[in-house]
């Protein structure tokens, strides 16, 4: 025992609860492999930060953290200071921003507004078919 406290085994084998299971595919899936030996407490910070921002935010600022990281990232203890800092994912009715270096801003609703309703040409044709039935 150390002083003040409990030792850890350096044999610790990493228990990744079922929540974490998505947010630890896509970190792993993009070529990161930090050790996952998280406390229990970690672990609680974590899943509030899921059910705040998402696994798919938490995710995405895993990887840049991971690429700015100048000798690669040991620990998924590294990126809980950045995941904090997230915002809350945005409302699901949220039209996503542009893209970076775009400038055009997406019309919100627009993906929907297209099945609602005709385009310019099928309203022109449509225009058109009205005046040939009332001259008829």
């Amino acid at each position: 025992m150390s002083e003040g406290g409990k030792e850890r085994s350096r044999d610790t084998v990493a228990v990744i609860p079922e929540f974490a299971r998505p947010l630890v595919d896509q970190i792993t899936a993009a070529g990161i492999y930090p050790a996952w030996t998280l406390t229990p407490t970690e672990w609680f910070t974590v899943d509030a930060l899921m059910k705040r921002s998402g696994p798919d935010m938490l995710a995405a600022a895993a990887v840049q953290a991971a690429q700015r990281a100048r000798n690669g990232v040991a620990h998924a203890r590294y990126f809980l200071r950045a995941w904090q800092a997230l915002p809350p994912a945005p409302a699901p009715s949220t039209a996503p921003a542009a893209a970076p270096g775009s400038n055009v801003v997406p019309f919100p609703g627009r993906a929907h507004a297209a099945a609602d309703r005709p385009g310019r040409a099928a309203q022109a044709a449509g225009f058109y078919a009205d005046l040939l039935a009332e001259e008829q």
